[in-house]
């Protein structure tokens, strides 16, 4: 997958581990012996399971053959703030000297340049050695929709209804997109899931919506729907028009941002300070490696596709989100908060969902165990503790996908 064909010429490449290598000074002699009788170290930034896990022992199972020496290759999950514990660990705690490689979270890049808490690292001094494989948004329409592509759309003059969850989730800020575009699109948000999204086209209520590709695309086509185009590549899916080649110069530092972690994928990288021989022996064998008929007929039983990126075309991913400016980088980490005083007409899950009546109907809302605060009567508790009938004050996230509280205080 090329992401210049996604969002255009990228910037500042040079700020990435792909730049620092043309300047190190190779250690002396060869180091095509150097792996031989050694262990190499996949880091997995979650637990066993999953989409991460998965492409990490895939990639564990087959590179050490394609290394010179053919070193033991091993798995080592290491979940944690959402990927910064693995992240923190392979920029300056693992061993840097070529044994220790990541699959590391695909929004690391953006984490970094937000200043999340917790952040410690800096991912262009990281020595990439690519991605195995990328994801994408799907635009899904009406069978009846006046429109059968993204060029369709933006040809029309009437305004097409969209349905999404709320203002910073993915759902809108992607399906935003098509309005930066120039497509006559109107956002109409509450929605919650995939599940009302759809079925908010099938009821006539709006005539399109979008999502990721993997959770929305075979289900839109199973209820008569089509995909209409993308956000990011999907190799099997050719003839779907890609949003990039409808959007203005101006807005191409948005689309940047916004197309960068999902064009990213499932990353792998080694740790900074690597001689640039051992980088390129990683890099190659990361390639042949995704190649291999082996892993490809294990990734297709697992159902996990593979879409190669090089390690140059996601240093200029990363780069496009560390370059970004402050304005650009506002339009993503503004969080929209509602704020509510009611009673919880309901608690489920051990207080895990919360009912109440918002200014707009009834709510439900997740409350976390971590980043959720409640309290009762002025003191901390916990969410176990809620009760229905309690009067609270209550802000949440009306674009989050589950609604998901920020602060129930109760009396």
């Amino acid at each position: 997958m090329q992401f210049k064909k996604l969002v255009g010429a990228a910037v500042l490449a040079g700020l990435f581990g792909q730049a620092a290598i043309m300047s190190q000074v190779a250690n002396a002699g060869s180091h095509g012996d150097f792996y031989k009788g050694k262990t190499v170290t996949i880091v997995v930034r979650s637990n066993p399971g999953g989409g991460y896990d998965t492409y990490g022992r895939l990639i564990a199972n087959h590179i050490g053959k394609h290394i010179p020496g053919n070193p033991d290759v091993i798995v080592q999950n290491m979940p944690g703030a959402g990927g910064i514990v693995a992240a923190n660990y392979l920029d300056s705690q693992a061993d840097q000297d070529g044994t220790v490689l990541a699959i590391f979270d695909r929004g690391a890049a953006f984490t970094q340049r937000v200043g999340k808490e917790g952040v410690a690292y800096d991912v262009s001094k990281w020595n990439l050695l690519g991605s195995a494989t990328g994801e994408a948004y799907a635009y899904v329409a009406a069978k009846d929709a006046p429109f059968n592509s993204l060029s369709e759309l933006k040809a029309l003059t009437e305004v097409q209804k969209f349905s999404a969850t709320g203002p910073g989730s993915d759902s809108y800020t992607y399906t935003e997109l098509l309005q930066n575009a120039g497509m006559p699109v109107k956002l109409i948000s509450g929605y919650v899931g995939t599940q009302e999204k759809l079925l908010a086209i099938i009821r006539g209520e709006v005539e399109g919506t979008a999502g990721s590709f993997g959770s929305i695309a075979e289900q839109a086509e199973a209820e008569g729907l089509k995909v209409i185009g993308l956000l990011g590549s999907v190799p099997s899916r050719p003839e779907l028009q890609q949003l990039a080649k409808f959007m203005p110069d101006s807005q191409m530092p948005t689309m940047a941002v916004a197309v960068a972690p999902l064009a990213a994928g499932r990353p792998f990288a080694t740790t900074p300070n690597v001689p640039a021989d051992r980088v390129k022996i990683l890099q190659d064998a990361f390639a042949a490696a995704l190649k291999d008929p082996t892993l490809l007929a294990e990734a297709e039983k697992a159902g996990r596709p593979i879409d190669y990126m090089g390690p140059k075309d996601l240093a200029d991913l990363y780069g496009n989100i560390l370059a970004a400016s402050d304005e650009v980088i506002k339009k993503f980490t503004e969080t929209p908060v509602e704020k509510v005083t009611a009673k919880l007409d309901e608690v489920g899950k051990k207080g895990k969902v919360i009912k109440f009546q918002g200014k707009k109907g009834q709510v439900s809302s997740s409350i976390s165990k971590s980043r959720t605060k409640v309290s009762i009567g002025g003191k901390e508790a916990k969410r176990g503790n809620l009760k229905a009938g309690m009067e609270c004050a209550i802000e949440y996230n009306p674009g989050h996908e589950e609604r998901e509280a920020s602060k129930v205080d109760c009396k």
